[in-house]
């Protein structure tokens, strides 16, 4: 083999060594590049913070809203839901999609979108609540057998498309009981009141009143609607099962109110197959389930029938 053979074949095991050590650093600072990425993205984050939505001036916490983390392909990475103070903390194992999505989900309010690039703290209003059927029920435990009754008249609304319910049987802070239902409600929320208790009227002051059993509380109609205007639902229904309620009826005459009674301010109330429940309830919520009526068609059913 001459010289110039055995230097080229030199100068090529040479350059053969030199790429394998060049590759080899390639390889090696890859590795260190992958090995240091993959510990800074599997790492754990807390993602926390506050759920409201702002009602009558001021912002609310808004309990039972789920909250989902997801990468940028909307791969779930985790899931929770906020407590009665609408707080939230979530860990979770970030990927390296980023950037990452909060996502909020309540059966009463629009789903909100919040673009991330890591943990840490994050508070979200809620804003364009869904429309929601309210049912309130101011009931006497010992005016009739009304336990049964009034789940049966929530089974009814229930089926209307009424999806929170609440119940105050025997309530003896009519003032708090009504500022709960003004806290959650909103102004695109519709309301049905149940009152039944044992009635009178005041020949004193004009109007009438109902008292939810011996040791509840007693309340005037003027009194309640005092405290019904403060709701922002643009509509309210009423209706009183109960003994000289007239002037329920004449107290809440006004917009947006629907308001009925079961008797007039001269007259008691009738029981419905022996203190069962109320006569002009039976028939109305009859003309609801049975007839399929509106309110006022279910009010002038339940007069036709009494």
């Amino acid at each position: 083999m001459n010289f110039f053979l055995v230097q080229q074949k030199l100068e090529g095991i040479r350059i053969r060594r030199l790429w394998k050590g060049i590759s080899g650093l390639i390889l090696l600072l890859s590795l260190s590049g992958m090995l240091t990425t993959f510990v800074k993205v599997h790492s754990t984050s807390t993602f926390r913070g506050y759920v409201t939505y702002y009602n009558d001036g001021g912002n609310v916490p808004q309990s039972d809203v789920y909250i989902t983390i997801s990468d940028a392909w909307f791969n779930i990475l985790g899931v929770t839901t906020t407590d009665k103070q609408g707080y939230y903390s979530l860990s979770v194992t970030l990927n390296g999609n980023s950037p990452y999505y909060i996502t909020t989900t309540h059966y009463r309010w629009e789903s909100e979108f919040r673009t991330v690039y890591s943990g840490g703290t994050y508070n979200i209003e809620l804003d364009e609540g869904i429309t929601e059927k309210i049912a309130v029920f101011f009931w006497a435990s010992d005016a009739c057998n009304t336990e049964k009754t009034i789940n049966d008249y929530i089974d009814i609304l229930d089926k209307e498309g009424y999806t929170k319910f609440f119940k105050f049987k025997d309530s003896e802070n009519v003032v708090a009981d009504c500022q709960t239902i003004d806290i959650y409600e909103r102004d695109i929320d519709t309301i049905f009141v149940y009152v039944f208790g044992h009635g009178l009227h005041d020949n004193i002051h004009g109007h009438s009143y109902t008292n939810f059993s011996i040791t509840g509380s007693t309340i005037y109609s003027n009194e309640f609607r005092g405290y019904l205007d403060k709701w922002d639902a643009p509509r309210k229904c009423l209706l009183v099962e109960s003994c000289y309620s007239g002037d329920w009826a004449d107290d809440f005459a006004a917009t947006p109110y629907l308001a009925m009674s079961s008797a007039d301010e001269f007259h008691e109330a009738k029981y419905y197959q022996s203190w069962v429940e109320g006569d002009f309830s039976h028939w109305f919520f009859y003309g609801i389930s049975i007839k399929k009526l509106n309110a006022v068609k279910a009010f002038y059913f339940a007069i036709d029938n009494l």
